[in-house]
């Protein structure tokens, strides 16, 4: 049986709390991700997706060279860890409506599993966003 660990991408940007969504923006671009762990003193506390970014910024029409992450950050931050099943895991995501989760392990963030994960691993584990009507 899968878990989070064995699907999960190790490698998470962060930025702290304080950072302008401007930055945040760049950083997804360039390294062609869609969400950003947020922290507090080094310590995970939020996430911010791009989809925060296009519903709170620019629908809202406010400016991101003055909006921090702290603002628009998805918070508390809903976590999870690497020996949880990929099952549990997606069942946790359709649940929560959520579509990333960061990745916990001995207090610290080891990396970050998607719903992308999740459907190239185990593509029938998706079907919990999906239910049949």
């Amino acid at each position: 049986m899968l878990e989070v660990g064995d699907v999960m991408t190790p490698k998470v940007i962060t930025e702290d709390e304080e950072t302008l969504v401007t930055k945040l923006s760049k950083d997804m671009e360039l390294a062609g991700i869609g969400s950003v762990v947020i922290t507090k003193v080094g310590k995970p506390v939020g996430i911010v997706t791009d989809r925060d970014i296009a519903l709170k910024i620019f629908v809202s029409k406010r400016n991101p060279s003055e909006v921090k992450a702290k603002e628009i950050m998805s918070s508390p931050l809903l976590t999870i860890e690497p020996d949880v099943s990929l099952e549990k895991a997606c069942e946790l995501m359709a649940d929560r409506g959520i579509r990333r989760l960061p990745v916990i392990e001995d207090d610290k963030l080891v990396g970050i599993i998607s719903l992308r994960n999740v459907l190239t691993r185990s593509p029938a584990c998706v079907h919990k966003f999906y239910p049949a009507e």
